[in-house]
Order: C-alpha cells, then sequence, then structure tokens
C-alpha cells in the first residue's frame, strides 16, 4: 500500500516545473564567474528594465498556449502602441496619463478581437493572429516609417526611476514582483480554473458549464493587453518608436513561455515562471553578444533553444503519461 502511494506521489511530481529557475540561476552563475563581482542588487535591478518588457507578453503568450492557440499579434501590437507613445505623447501629467490608457485600452481591444474572430469564425489562431500582425505592423509604419518620435523626459524618467523608500527598487521591478504576486491569486481564480480546464479538454470543459468562447476571448484580451503595456515600457526606454520594435518579440515570447514551463497537458503555468523564461532569453543574448556572436547568430540560436525546449517538454510529458499508464490499475 505505501509502495503504491510512493508511486503516485513520485509521478505526480513534475520537474519542468523547477527547470527554469535552476536555469536562471546557473546562467546567473555563469555570469558573476565571468565577471566576478558583477551579480548584485544593482545589477538585478538594472536587469529588471529589460526583462519586464519580454516578461509582459512572455506571460501573455503563456495564457495563451494553454488555451491550445498562439498570438503572433503581440509583435505588431508592441510596434503599433510603441509608435503611437511616441508620436502623440504630451507634455502634460494628465495627457501623458491619458495617452498611456489609452495605448493599454487599445491593446486590450486588439487582443479581444483577436480572440472574436478566432473563436466566432473558427479560425486558425496562427493565421488570425498573423493577419492581425500585419496590420498593427502597418499602421505602426504609417505612423512611423523610421525610428523616431520623442516622449517627454518626465515620462520616460517615471518608468525607470527607484524607489529610495522601498529599498531602492526600480518601477521595473516592483512590476515582475507585482505580477509574480498577482499570478497566485490569478491561477486560483475562475479564468485561471477555466484556462486549465480549456488546454486539458475543451469539450469537458464546456460541459461542465465553462464558457469556453467568452474565456478564450479574456485570454486573447489579456495577451494584447499586457502587449500595450509592453510597448508603452519600451517607449520609455527608447524615448522614441521604432516600426520594428515588437517584431523580435514574437518569438522570444514564444521562448519565455515554453521555457517558463506551461503546460495545457499537465495544467500548470505561472507568471513566475514566464517571467524566469524572459530572463533567461534576455540573458542568453547578452551572454552571446558579450562571447561576440553576431545578431544573425544570435537569431538561430535563439530559435535552437526554442526547439530544444518543446522538444525536452514534449518528452517529459511523454514520459508522465507512460508513468500513469503504469500506475493505473488494470
Amino acid at each position: 500500500m505505501q509502495d503504491t502511494k510512493g508511486k503516485k506521489h513520485r509521478s505526480s511530481f513534475n520537474i519542468n516545473i523547477y527547470i527554469p529557475y535552476i536555469i536562471l540561476v546557473c546562467l546567473i552563475l555563469v555570469m558573476n564567474l565571468n565577471q566576478p563581482g558583477l551579480v548584485n542588487f544593482r545589477w538585478l535591478n538594472r536587469q529588471a528594465d529589460s526583462w519586464v518588457t519580454l516578461a509582459l507578453v512572455g506571460i501573455g503568450q503563456t495564457l495563451v498556449f494553454m488555451i491550445g492557440g498562439t498570438d503572433l499579434s503581440v509583435g505588431g501590437i508592441i510596434c503599433f502602441t510603441n509608435c503611437l507613445a511616441a508620436v502623440y505623447m504630451p507634455e502634460s501629467v494628465p495627457g501623458m496619463i491619458a495617452i498611456s490608457i489609452g495605448v493599454i485600452v487599445l491593446g486590450t481591444l486588439a487582443g479581444a478581437f483577436n480572440g472574436f474572430i478566432i473563436v466566432k469564425f473558427n479560425l486558425q489562431p496562427f493565421i488570425a493572429t498573423l493577419a492581425t500582425w500585419a496590420i498593427w505592423y502597418g499602421a505602426a509604419l504609417c505612423l512611423l516609417s523610421t525610428d523616431g518620435g520623442k516622449v517627454p523626459l518626465a515620462f520616460s524618467e517615471f518608468f525607470i526611476r527607484s524607489f529610495q523608500n522601498l529599498g531602492g527598487l526600480r518601477v521595473s521591478m516592483l512590476i515582475l514582483i507585482a505580477l509574480i504576486v498577482i499570478g497566485i491569486f490569478f491561477k486560483a481564480s475562475s479564468l485561471g480554473i477555466a484556462i486549465r480546464a480549456i488546454g486539458g479538454n475543451e469539450k469537458g470543459a464546456y460541459f461542465g458549464g465553462i464558457n469556453v468562447t467568452l474565456s478564450k476571448i479574456k485570454v486573447y484580451a489579456i495577451s494584447g493587453m499586457l502587449a500595450g503595456m509592453s510597448g508603452l515600457f519600451r517607449t520609455a526606454q527608447a524615448n522614441s518608436g521604432s516600426p520594428t520594435a515588437g517584431n523580435d518579440f514574437i518569438l522570444l515570447s514564444c521562448a519565455s513561455a515554453v521555457i517558463g514551463g506551461c503546460s495545457s497537458t499537465t495544467g500548470h503555468f505561472s507568471f513566475a515562471g514566464a517571467i524566469a523564461g524572459a530572463a533567461i532569453m534576455r540573458l542568453l543574448t547578452s551572454l552571446m553578444v558579450s562571447a561576440g556572436v553576431s545578431s544573425y547568430m544570435t537569431s538561430v540560436f535563439q530559435g535552437l533553444i526554442l526547439i530544444v525546449t518543446v522538444i525536452v517538454n514534449s518528452l517529459g510529458d511523454i514520459m508522465r503519461e507512460k508513468k500513469k499508464m503504469e500506475v493505473s490499475p488494470k
């Protein structure tokens, strides 16, 4: 009897949950070995600025993956919201707040539109979001054909400032911490439960009383909202707009979600995992640049990392299914 319980306990243990954190710690240790004394609180605080833009879309992509979808439009939404904010951001504080809220709302509506056309017209998520990516990317080019625009210094300074009364934490680090906390509650929310149910068995979720259509639209709306926030952050950090600012985020957001350990098969996802995945991708890029690897080869390595991670996760799912069959009564 005890042996059976032990087998069940071992079969329920999912090592994939901890892999992103192990990899992240190893990468940080490697960077510190290459440059002793590099890794400290100030370094982590600065790194958060580059992590947060990718972490936001990585979380959105994680949720979309969990319902069996894909959101390629995040790249176009980032391009457009970045250019929109760079061109129209006013000097006044009320104006900055209004434009910032407008950008986030626009991203949310763009995501909701993705979800609506996918569920109402039974479109393939890949094709639908590829089309909307093209729309938003084209709209970004209409605003700015080349890099340009400028935002008020006060707007940029707010997003890169440090709060001394909070231990010197930067806005980006505070947002990452807030996302981790929000993720814990989100997973236990009705939408979080619906997401896991839909990913595991969509028909079962429907017959179980879950509004699958509305849940999917909400997920895509959240993904769009986070992409809009990422575009806004990018505007503040670069102090300008670029019509190609979000194109790299398509691959990187997918990699962040997969490396973060999300799996519709096991029903596991976490905001913290997606953040760890984003941090890993950023640190790997930094390591390759410091090693003298060209930007072209960096893209090659990023693609290879994504493929390897998908294969490893797939093999892990296969092994878990085999273990379940072994422990289940015949």
